[in-house]
């Protein structure tokens, strides 16, 4: 029983949301999924507006076309079907969980749990992102790697690699499947499943050159490293931070190692309080990210224990994770799936059989608390889509999934800076970085969804927060550090213009 709890336990949790919106990015990935049903080889050749202006897919959205080729069957099917289609990755990853928790920690139940129960985990369970193929691919792999037998060690590395096809990420990861042999003493064997997991990797580069003539992930390096001034990199780091203690791994295994947590919280709450004062963060936004940012130090600090190897590989996983994420444009929790596993296996080998009685249930409780959450905030994006659409068509501004309900309504993105034509119909949603207009406007009605959930925001205004990004949209935009908060504010806001007469 104790080995299909976490089967039956986290399919029976994202059961409920089948039906859940396209949300935030699902959005592109269904436009990579459905240029893939018409052109498999080349994915990224389709068009997309996702920073305001129109542009090929293949310059602004900086994912590998796995997830496009995975969805392409299913691109115009209804959402609960999508969603199913997913639901073998979420079986492989607990498999791995499983398996790794086991090789590791002695702690297979707890492993899965919290692994794929953690709310950036349940989250992408509910997604159609890359997120979870990843973390599938991860798991699965590494659990192999270090707890299967020798001879088949070659088709985990390679499993691993693949990650490498559903989220660049995945290429961080390609140096410690040598490192683990390398510790051990097999120098042979190290450079030999090395080279083995980086074969997808080098198979990618070869298609894009084929299919597009350059190499997506190097174009993608350019893009995405471009935030790396001293404030983009505090505010990433003081971010990243609070979206680990608040939202991937709660600090509630750390306190075996009482004196690292504590030292950990402070330089936490230290960067927290820095990054507020430089940023400029304010109110409920302040107080949250500095509570979660002092979270995610003490959650650092009570894994950063060294007795063994298998200590030392954790940390450089983690290493490996935190540079990555510091390079990325902006923090998302989601980004931190890949290296969130360390964080957890260190917690299971050093804390307390007490310590993990408590942690399991609370972070899926906060996990379920968020989901509904997440799922109103998709609703209401859905809601606000479809009053446009009782107006007729027209153009819109604000993407994720209003981006998806509108566009597939026949509506058109409005170009960023442009001229609304006259008597032309424009809908905005006011939390989804929505492009400018230029000239004239008249207002023409819109629609205000209310915040219904008692519980924890994933995004909010009056809280400062946002599971989906370190930013919350609007003229400017927000900084924020921490993942959830509390608010009332509206889920979302629509507005509705028309172009004034010549």
């Amino acid at each position: 029983m104790r080995r299909t709890l976490p089967y039956i336990l986290l399919t029976g949790l994202s059961l409920p949301f089948l039906g859940k919106p396209v949300h935030v990015d699902d959005t592109n990935f269904l436009a990579l999924a459905r240029q893939a049903a018409q052109t498999p080889w080349r994915p990224h050749s389709g068009s997309i507006n996702w920073q305001g202006s129109t542009e090929r897919a293949l310059d602004v959205l900086s994912n590998p076309p796995g997830i496009a080729w995975w969805l392409a069957p299913v691109a115009d099917a209804a959402v609960w079907v999508q969603h199913l289609w997913m639901l073998p990755w979420l079986w492989l990853a607990i498999w791995g969980a499983l398996r790794l928790g086991a090789a590791i920690t002695g702690q297979r139940t707890a492993a899965a749990l919290l692994l794929l129960g953690s709310p950036v985990a349940m989250l992408a369970t509910q997604s159609l992102t890359p997120d979870l193929p990843l973390l599938a691919c991860v798991l699965a792999g590494m659990s192999g790697l270090i707890g299967g037998s020798g001879r088949h060690r070659w088709a985990w590395a390679l499993l691993l690699g693949c990650g490498v096809l559903f989220r660049y990420s995945g290429a961080a990861l390609i140096p410690l499947v040598g490192l683990w042999p390398w510790l051990a003493g097999q120098r042979r064997v190290a450079l030999r499943l090395g080279l083995i997991s980086a074969l997808p990797l080098g198979l990618l580069a070869l298609h894009d050159m084929h299919a597009y003539g350059s190499v997506h992930l190097v174009a993608m390096t350019g893009f995405q490293g471009v935030a790396l001034s001293g404030t983009d990199l505090l505010h990433k780091a003081a971010a990243g931070t609070a979206m680990l203690g608040g939202a991937v791994v709660l600090p509630l295994m750390c306190w075996s190692k009482p004196g690292r947590a504590l030292a950990g919280a402070m330089v936490g709450a230290g960067l927290g309080c820095t990054a507020v004062a430089v940023l400029g963060i304010s109110g409920g936004g302040a107080a949250a990210g500095l509570i979660a940012a002092a979270a995610g130090g003490a959650t650092l600090g009570g894994v950063c224990t060294i007795r063994d190897d298998t200590d030392r590989f954790l940390l450089s996983w983690l290493v490996l994770g935190l540079g990555f994420l510091l390079f990325l444009r902006f923090s998302a929790a989601r980004y931190w799936l890949p290296f969130m596993v360390p964080v957890v296996l260190l917690g299971l080998r050093h804390t307390t059989a007490g310590s993990i009685r408590v942690a399991v249930p609370l972070t899926l409780l906060l996990s379920l608390g968020l989901a509904v959450d997440d799922l109103e905030l998709a609703s209401a994006q859905a809601q606000t889509a479809a009053h446009a659409r009782a107006q007729g068509t027209g153009l819109w501004a604000g993407h994720w999934g209003f981006q998806h309900h509108l566009s597939q309504a026949g509506w058109v993105a409005l170009e960023d800076d442009a001229v609304v034509p006259a008597g032309r119909l424009l809908a905005v949603s006011t939390i989804a970085w929505p492009q400018d207009a230029s000239g004239c406007l008249m207002p023409a009605g819109g629609l205000t969804v209310p915040d219904r959930w008692p519980g924890p925001r994933v995004h909010t205004h009056v809280g400062g927060a946002n599971i989906h990004g370190h930013a919350l949209a609007g003229r400017p935009p927000t900084p924020v550090l921490a993942p959830w908060s509390l608010g009332r504010d509206p889920q979302d806001e629509l507005q509705l213009f028309l172009g004034c007469p010549d």
